[in-house]
């Protein structure tokens, strides 16, 4: 059976709680989810060429999530990228990364020497990316922003499926449904916040819609968050590599 690795470039949220790099991981060394603004330093920490990434998958346009974007352009600007790549986020994903892009970095975006393509989806869709399928799941997070996203998805045999911030809601259980591994945003300990879930009201109910011998993988996350006694749980860690 062919590995499913997880690098995590980051693990914590928005306030980089404890000095933890903001959330986002690398599958099998090709697919970064979430472009957190320390991206480039994380995969450059980590040894993963940015280069040789095929695609940035982004859940939605939060800053901690987001702000990466312009740093990954100017590395494949400047620094020799020549293979084609792809970006996934929600609508209006192209736009806001032009836009932010062209005002830190004039030029970023001209005379690039790879193919870049923009892919935009919304719940429902089925995205087949160069050895990565995903379907978008539409998640319920900050009423402000135009759409958050979780994503299914495969990697050839190989089924996991990440929430993306997220409230507990029902796109969370469908995400949860026939996977080997769930990596699951928990956002504290016990702290009763909106627009997140958290480890002793919410964890316990994700971990049980997944099937039986799955794993999960908690992430987006403050320092006192552990597995709570729950099975076959790990808790992300920056720069650390999992494997299944």
């Amino acid at each position: 059976m062919h590995d499913l690795q997880l690098t995590f470039i980051g693990s914590g949220n928005a306030f980089s709680p404890a000095g933890l790099c903001c959330n986002g991981f690398v599958v099998n060394d090709r697919f970064l989810f979430e472009a957190p603004p320390q991206a480039l330093s994380s995969l450059n920490h980590v040894g993963i060429d940015p280069n040789e990434l095929d695609a940035v998958v982004i859940s939605h346009h939060h800053g901690d999530h987001f702000l990466g974007l312009p740093f990954l352009l100017l590395h494949w600007r400047w620094q020799g990228r020549k293979k084609p790549v792809t970006i996934v986020g929600p609508t209006g994903t192209e736009a806001l990364a032009r836009d932010i892009s062209e005002k830190v970095f004039p030029g970023v975006l001209s005379q690039v020497n790879y193919d870049l393509q923009w892919v935009e989806g919304e719940g429902g869709d089925h995205l087949l990316l160069k050895g990565l399928e995903i379907e978008p799941h539409t998640v319920q997070h900050d009423e402000g922003l135009n759409m958050s996203l979780g994503y299914s998805c495969r990697v050839g045999p190989r089924r996991f499926a990440y929430t993306g911030d997220t409230r507990l809601c029902d796109a969370v259980f469908d995400l949860a449904k026939g996977q080997e591994l769930l990596v699951s945003e928990c956002a504290s300990r016990t702290g009763v916040v909106p627009v997140h879930m958290n480890l002793v009201d919410d964890m316990p109910l994700v971990h049980a819609a997944l099937p039986s011998g799955a794993a999960m993988i908690l992430t987006h996350i403050a320092p006192d968050v552990d597995t709570n006694g729950l099975p076959n749980t790990f808790v992300a860690q920056d720069f650390k590599n999992y494997r299944f």
